[in-house]
């Protein structure tokens, strides 16, 4: 048997509208009707249907300069959950590693496959089996593009989206030329809007054109980057599949309030529950933070803006949350200011580590142990009753900061049963 048959091939799988999608589960009324989930605060729109799309309305779009126009095509509009949306794509990887081994968790609706071993007549049965799984397990449509390299299988992803009669699956093998000829410089994967831009002023439009042009150029032009996706178009494999996520540097939680904040307690209980949240984000990756960094801001679109921050390096390595609450409270102590209306706040954790690197100096103790085993029995309890069962007095009850979600549909994720 050739060896052709047995040439490893990538496929993107890109859940569509993801957001809506996952509105959808709950609410089936939804179906066939403009939906569009709004960013924090109900801001910007951040996720639309395909009839939503059809009625014009932009991706990133303020909601408050296009509401009326919303009302008035029936359009439905919806908080963002980002809780709900985390747990559906868990279960999308998921279900997607249980086909396969060579899997990319690219981003929270998007992964990429590496067909290694599979027949190349099976590779298209292959994917349509996967696709109709998805769907079956958890009710999201997804879309799939087949592609001998990283960017090809973006753009089979992008035709497999478009085009309805595909039924999701595109493969572009051998069909390359064609594809490309007709695909726009602005929508390559890895092509940004300035580069676009100037692409087309030297005469480019099309993928086809970008696959042709000299190396030496791309790169002088274009950067390495460029030259990369220069050589994925014409089929080359430059971009490997990365199958662990690369070590994160910091961990970031930060929320801009509903109403401005102007007291200490109210601030007090934001910055504790961004702490509390950002150290369970590091249990859940087992790693350690050495560096913890505080700020508050008021709004940047009013005057007088104000922006004050403190970083604290701790003794060693921890997971503690009792240290780093204290250390959060202390830091806000000393950068809070009166007669200020505060917008933002948040938490950063810096200087991660793994265990090896974390234990075994001479600050680890008992108590230590103590702490990890109370959290992991609050985060038990938390997943078997509800989220927030059990939670810390500081984070405070009513949390008046919290961000606005007027239009909020979906659960708790504590509360979904969809396999």
């Amino acid at each position: 048997m050739s060896l052709e048959n047995f040439e490893s091939f990538f496929a993107l799988i890109d859940c569509n509208n993801f957001y809506v999608s996952c509105e959808r589960l709950f609410n089936p009324s939804l179906l066939n009707k403009p939906v569009v989930v709004l960013s924090n605060n109900d801001g910007c729109i951040i996720a639309r249907s395909n009839e939503a799309k059809a009625l014009g309305v932009k991706m990133g779009a303020p909601y408050f300069q296009i509401r009326g126009y919303l009302e008035r095509n029936g359009a439905v509009v919806i908080s963002s959950n980002y809780e709900i949306y985390e747990d559906i794509s868990k279960r999308f990887i998921n279900i997607i590693r249980s086909k396969i081994c060579f899997v990319e968790a690219y981003s929270i609706d998007e992964a990429f496959i590496e067909l290694k071993g599979i027949l190349k007549k099976k590779r298209f049965e292959f994917c349509k089996e996967l696709k109709d799984e998805i769907y079956r397990l958890i009710g999201i449509p997804v879309s799939i593009g087949i592609g001998k390299t990283k960017t090809l299988a973006k753009v089979a992803n992008k035709i497999a989206k478009k085009q309805k009669d595909l039924n999701g699956v595109f493969d572009i093998t051998n069909n390359e030329e064609e594809i490309l000829k007709n695909f726009e410089v602005k929508d390559i994967w890895g092509i940004g809007k300035s580069k676009s831009n100037y692409l087309k002023n030297i005469g480019i439009q099309n993928a086809l054109e970008l696959s042709m042009i000299d190396d030496s150029f791309a790169k002088k032009s274009l950067s390495i980057k460029g030259l990369t996706t220069v050589l994925e178009l014409r089929g080359i494999k430059c971009i490997n599949l990365q199958e662990e996520r690369p070590k994160q540097k910091e961990i970031i939680v930060s929320r801009s309030f509903g109403l401005d904040v102007d007291n200490f307690k109210s601030l007090r209980e934001s910055v504790s529950y961004f702490a509390i949240a950002a150290v369970n984000n590091m249990r859940s990756l087992d790693l350690y933070a050495k560096t913890l960094f505080v700020f508050i801001t008021s709004n940047p679109f009013k005057e007088n803006f104000c922006s004050y921050q403190k970083e604290v390096n701790f003794d060693f390595y921890t997971q503690d949350v009792f240290l780093i609450l204290n250390a959060a409270e202390d830091c806000l102590n000393d950068i809070f200011k009166c007669n200020v209306n505060y917008k933002k706040a948040g938490v950063i954790l810096k200087n991660l580590s793994t265990r090896q690197a974390a234990l075994g100096n001479l600050f680890t103790s008992l108590e230590d142990e103590n702490t990890y085993n109370l959290m992991r029995s609050i985060d038990l309890l938390n997943k078997k009753i509800k989220k927030d069962a059990v939670f810390f007095a500081v984070e405070g009850v009513d949390k008046i900061w919290q961000a606005r979600k007027d239009h909020k549909i979906a659960k708790r994720a504590s509360e979904i049963d969809i396999i």
